[in-house]
């Protein structure tokens, strides 16, 4: 069921940075309830991350982060986040530098750019805010998928 992050409260947000970013808003707080009562009635929730602010503005939040903190919200056991690389990479790029697995306090001291830095975001806040663990994997891949879903591969990112 495609639902929103407006319905029912799920996702409270606010401006990020109107100035420089527009109508792209940070998450505040996530109310997991719609979504544990879709799962309970048997549907399997499909959230589009667009929330209104206090104000009513519509304000489009980036995926990663939105799926990161609504993991949290729900105490998931792992978070995964597919990318088009295999992981995280200490020396990028540098492919024999892939980190198989690493803990938050140190993934924050690192330095990442382009589309690295929302996952690394997104996979620091779903840990910190309650899910158990995330994982940065290879989202082309059908192995490296099932390997993840096996709690392999990829970057496993822990307390």
């Amino acid at each position: 069921m495609g639902i929103t992050g407006s319905d029912d409260g799920l996702l409270e947000v606010k401006p990020r940075d109107l100035d420089q970013l527009g109508l792209v808003g940070e998450v505040v707080r996530v109310n997991p309830k719609i979504i544990n009562d879709l799962l309970d009635m048997g549907y399997l929730p499909v959230i589009s991350p667009v929330a209104n602010d206090a104000n009513g503005q519509a304000l489009n939040i980036n995926a990663d982060i939105a799926a990161g903190a609504i993991a949290g919200a729900l105490r998931a056991t792992q978070m995964l986040f597919m990318t088009d690389v295999p992981g995280i990479y200490s020396n990028w790029p540098d492919k024999t530098s892939l980190i198989s697995e690493i803990e938050v306090s140190t993934l924050k001291s690192m330095t990442f750019a382009d589309g690295m830095v929302p996952k690394v975001e997104a996979a620091i806040n779903a840990v910190e805010s309650g899910a158990a663990s995330a994982r940065i994997m290879d989202g082309t891949s059908l192995d490296a998928f099932t390997d993840a879903l096996a709690g392999k591969g990829g970057t496993w990112v822990k307390r």
